[in-house]
């Protein structure tokens, strides 16, 4: 209410993910795969888990995913893990890599894009090319698909709505991972030549249409039904973080500190 530091705690190393607030518990991701748990309203620190040390990932990182007493951590070594959130006991772990190498960068796992819980599943992507489905209690892979990319996955009702390494947003079945839509979104500024790659953020589902943006100013709207293309919008900037939606405004954050507001 007025502002004033409640608290202050030193942390082992820094963390590239906003930390996760849920049942008066911080869930804090450090860069050197290690997970705190702190107590929302002294600081305390209630427990940790160290995952598997990684020398190299790419920048950046996902925040945990927290549920039903269940927090879901995303690993830069593509390890998936679930631990109780009251007192860190180990509920399952498996690995989003893949045996698979085409060059260096492909052989990291990194999981940069936030797990989803959703009614009783995880779904979860990462960056070496597979994406799958887990029960949340039991760690059971439900399916698992052939699909990388570094954002968080959308689900609404029966449908996933991913963005893929390869710059296409896919329409998938939440219960098997049947994809049912794929659509291209442009890869390079200059098609000819490509050159000048754009990268592409999201999808967000607002109403009837998703939303992704790109790093070359611009936003597209598709139809989370078919695909089809239903428009563009030119930004100020590129954009390197997702959208966001809120009381019926759609919200992007350029990349020169421009924060730009659409209805």
């Amino acid at each position: 209410k007025s502002g004033a530091e409640v608290w202050r705690k030193p942390v082992s190393g820094p963390a590239r993910a906003a930390p996760t607030v849920r049942g008066g518990r911080v869930f804090i991701l450090m860069v050197d795969n290690k997970l705190v748990a702190m107590n929302a309203k002294s600081g305390k620190t209630l427990w940790t888990h160290a995952g598997t040390a990684e020398s190299s990932s790419l920048l950046g990182s996902a925040s945990p995913a927290v549920d039903a007493g269940v927090v879901v951590i995303p690993y830069t070594s593509g390890d998936l893990v679930a631990l109780k959130t009251d007192s860190g006991r180990l509920l399952w772990q498996d690995t989003l890599s893949t045996i698979k190498r085409t060059d260096v960068v492909s052989n990291l796992a990194h999981i940069r894009g936030r797990p989803v819980i959703d009614r009783g599943r995880v779904f979860a992507i990462s960056h070496a090319g597979l994406m799958a489905s887990f029960d949340l209690r039991t760690g059971r892979r439900l399916w698992q698909k052939e699909v990388g990319g570094l954002e968080s996955p959308w689900v609404a009702g029966d449908y996933i709505f991913v963005l893929t390494n390869d710059a296409e947003i896919a329409a998938m079945s939440r219960d098997t991972g049947r994809i049912n839509w794929v659509r291209a979104l442009p890869r390079y500024e200059d098609t000819e030549s490509q050159e000048d790659p754009i990268i592409w953020t999201g999808p967000i589902l607002v109403g009837d249409r998703l939303i992704a943006a790109g790093s070359h100013g611009k936003a597209v709207a598709v139809s989370p039904y078919s695909g089809r293309v239903l428009g563009n919008v030119e930004l100020p900037d590129g954009v390197s973080v997702p959208p966001v939606v809120a009381g019926g405004s759609v919200y992007f954050l350029a990349d020169d500190a421009e924060l730009v507001a659409y209805r």
